[in-house]
């Protein structure tokens, strides 16, 4: 089973200069991940070790690059424990996910979905991170 914090959608006062909050709300969820149980019938709940340091360092270093121009995220886990984090706008539509695997056998990767275009890429460097969440909040 996948529980989901929130699902966050981009608003004006998502993308304002000044807010700070965007980030401290995505740091926030990625945390509250850690006090789901350890798992149920559909598998893992609770993120492995490797996935939550995985998805702090990217959204960490990726903020340091941001600063506040850094949006809201949602997060969840999969079956297997590793983090999704999403953010999405429904005006344009338009999404980013990250995929922060439950060991290092696979790479993290971004997925990025909007009307006209869609694909993934590896994350090797939070700057990837970065890239990909200002386009977003720059459409």
């Amino acid at each position: 089973m996948t529980l989901t914090k929130d699902i966050a959608t981009a608003t004006e006062s998502d993308q304002c200069p000044s807010d700070v909050n965007n980030f401290t709300t995505t740091i926030k969820r990625v945390l509250e991940l850690l006090e789901l149980e350890e798992e149920d019938d559909y598998g893992i709940l609770k993120p492995t070790e490797y996935a939550f340091q995985t998805a702090m360092q990217l959204v960490l270093e990726a903020y340091e690059i941001m600063g506040n121009r850094f949006p809201r995220g949602s997060t969840c886990t999969d079956e297997q424990g590793g983090i999704s984090i999403t953010w999405q706008s429904k005006q344009p539509k338009r999404a980013v996910i990250l995929f922060c695997p439950c060991s290092p056998e696979k790479p993290a990767y971004i997925y990025r979905d909007t009307q006209d275009d869609h694909g993934s890429e590896d994350v090797i460097f939070s700057s990837t991170l970065a890239g990909a969440l200002a386009a977003f909040s720059s459409a």
